[in-house]
């Protein structure tokens, strides 16, 4: 089994963007290799993606690591990430689904993090 989660932070840095995107590891072994290959918004039954390739290697249990920024329009809109992340020799698919961002107030600290944000946990079965 793949255990994850993906945790969107308000944070303003020095890239003119809005909202920071960790992934969190809570597998008890390392991941070999993770990429995020979509990122995708919804509006109703309208949607665009955009493909990336933004990769992390041997992210530790218990680790976390920046994974997508977004400039924030994306927060008005239902978003999805995608990813392939490899866990002991084997590949799975993992998808990420956020609400409008943008509604989100007074966000919790999250475990593992130690920064306020809104947290999707994702598991799935290797097969």
């Amino acid at each position: 089994m793949v255990r994850c989660r993906m945790v969107a932070c308000r944070e303003k840095l020095d890239d003119g963007k809005q909202w920071s995107f960790y992934l969190i590891n809570d597998n008890d072994v390392p991941i070999d290799a993770a990429v995020l290959f979509e990122v995708a918004y919804e509006w109703g039954h309208l949607g665009n993606s955009e493909l990336t390739d933004v990769r992390i290697t041997d992210l530790p249990p218990g680790g976390h690591a920046l994974i997508w920024r977004d400039d924030g329009s994306g927060a008005e809109l239902r978003m999805e990430l995608s990813m392939h992340v490899q866990l002991g020799g084997s590949t799975v698919r993992l998808q990420f689904e956020f609400p409008k961002l943008y509604r989100l107030k007074n966000l919790k600290l999250v475990d593992g993090l130690d920064k306020p944000g809104w947290q999707v946990a994702v598991e799935a079965r290797i097969t």
